[in-house]
């Protein structure tokens, strides 16, 4: 009764409507295959993050203590599986939190180097031909040889097997340098 100004129109809100983030994490390593004991870097490159992401690195399955930062750095285990695990703080953010991919880590043993030799005889007359034979361990599919008479290199002699006529009191060795995958005390010098 006695209304004036009906209809009346209200004041306008004007409404902000911010897109869905759908979001995700990737992550990388410094190297998918090292040596036992070697440490790997790894970095998680999110989208969708917001402004301050909350990490969480994962080793097969398990939260690592820790380790909240978009880089992680870690001396793998064979056949560790590292992830990693981001919160948004993002407006609107969806999936959240996500799992990164999986990074299966193959970590190959340490093997230490050796070489023994052996002769065809260690005490023979004068001007007779002596035959020497390198024996590597871990030297790897093509291990490198370099006699040595007396401490020094004799040149050419780069094979498993060395002939040489040896002087009274000459001492013979035999230095391998290995080409497998991990090798430890490379060159290695014989007895």
């Amino acid at each position: 009764i006695c209304a004036t100004g009906s209809p009346a129109i209200s004041n306008s809100v004007t409404m902000t409507v911010n897109p869905l983030l759908r979001v995700s994490v990737s992550i990388t390593a410094s190297a998918s295959e090292v040596c036992a004991g070697t440490a790997v870097s790894y970095t998680a490159v999110p989208v969708n993050g917001g402004p301050a992401p909350a990490y969480q690195w994962k080793v097969n399955a398990n939260n690592v203590s820790n380790a909240n930062n978009a880089t992680y750095t870690y001396v793998p285990q064979d056949n560790d599986v590292v992830t990693c695990e981001l919160t948004s703080n993002a407006i609107c953010a969806t999936g959240n939190p996500a799992i990164s991919n999986s990074l299966t880590m193959t970590v190959n043993p340490l093997l230490p180097v050796s070489v023994s030799i052996t002769a065809s005889a260690s005490e023979v007359c004068a001007g007779t031909m002596v035959n020497y034979t390198a024996s590597p361990v871990n030297g790897g599919t093509a291990p490198a040889y370099q006699w040595k008479v007396n401490a020094m290199n004799v040149n050419n002699a780069n094979n498993a097997m060395f002939e040489y006529v040896p002087q009274d009191d000459d001492v013979v060795t035999c230095e391998v340098t290995s080409n497998a995958i991990c090798a430890t005390g490379s060159p290695a010098i014989s007895n």
